[in-house]
């Protein structure tokens, strides 16, 4: 039999109300395996707070993986300049195509490899200070003449600690490695000056209790042949670093296990006090009963 005992106040067993609970069954485990992710993982909360910090104590490490298509390794080297006179000019192995890993010296943090089109890759990673500098690249030896092209592509370049735990949906990616996939052509004696705008970001992890300090930045680019005293000079790549004292903060927060249980027993609940509302409502109409 079906309906409502009117009498008793007693829900029968219809198809009707047996589909309405089977979807209601679905809806709660969709929802349910659908938040556990989240839990999990925990939500990111933002804030920005200002740095108090003293300027060019700390050091920055900045991954790079970029390509000079013009330059042969032995003619192009990658220097670092800053506020506090360092000035260190190209301190890094070479390795040709062919050469095995281990053939290399392994206090090299950036190796030079040579291309088969006869240009120069740098990868691996330099440190700089957090204070306003810049690390170039530029012609050496044969090639340090104003007729020299110095066409670039740059596949990494990002700062600080790597975010080797966040979600890929949670990283904001392309602020973290903006300049990734830039390629610009070149001609004669045309130097090229990023300048960069840099935010320190800690992102911290309430569960774990660990903190990484990567960098988001923004750039602006200028392409110009430069000049000193009426006479051409041999191009450069520049990339000029102006950090700012302000640091945003993202914060890792992991919901309590009661808190994810008693929010779904209360999806549940209410999931079902819902459809008994509209299974009732409807059998009461079907009879004619309703006023």
């Amino acid at each position: 039999s079906s309906g409502i005992n009117a009498e008793y106040g007693i829900a029968e067993a219809t198809n009707i109300g047996g589909g309405l609970s089977l979807m209601a069954i679905v809806f709660c485990a969709a929802c349910f395996f659908n938040e556990i992710g989240t839990w999990r993982n925990g939500y990111l909360k933002e804030m920005i707070y200002l740095e108090n910090t003293v300027g060019g104590k700390e050091m920055v490490s900045v991954q790079l993986d970029m390509t000079i298509y013009d330059l042969p390794c032995d003619f192009v080297t990658l220097d670092i300049q800053d506020g506090h006179g360092r000035y260190d000019i190209d301190e890094h192995a070479t390795r040709h195509p062919h050469a095995a890993s281990g053939d290399q010296d392994d206090h090299h943090n950036v190796e030079k490899i040579e291309s088969e089109e006869g240009g120069c890759q740098f990868k691996g990673v330099i440190h700089v200070r957090h204070m306003k500098g810049n690390f170039h690249f530029t012609p050496r030896g044969e090639h340090h003449h104003p007729n020299t092209t110095i066409a670039h592509r740059i596949d990494l370049l990002k700062f600080g600690d790597e975010m080797n735990w966040f979600d890929r949906d949670d990283e904001p990616e392309g602020t973290f490695n903006t300049l990734g996939l830039e390629d610009r052509s070149s001609v004669e004696g045309e130097t090229h000056d990023y300048l960069l705008k840099l935010v320190r970001t800690e992102v911290y992890d309430d569960n774990t209790e660990e903190d990484i300090y990567p960098y988001q930045y923004t750039y602006t680019h200028r392409h110009f042949v430069g000049h000193h005293k009426g006479k051409p000079l041999p191009p450069r790549i520049f990339f000029r670093l102006d950090f700012s004292p302000l640091t945003l903060k993202y914060t890792r927060v992991h919901e309590s296990v009661l808190v994810f249980l008693f929010r779904h027993l209360a999806l549940i609940g209410g999931t079902f006090a819902v459809l008994k509302l509209f299974y009732n409502g409807a059998h009461v109409a079907k009879e004619g009963k309703f006023q």
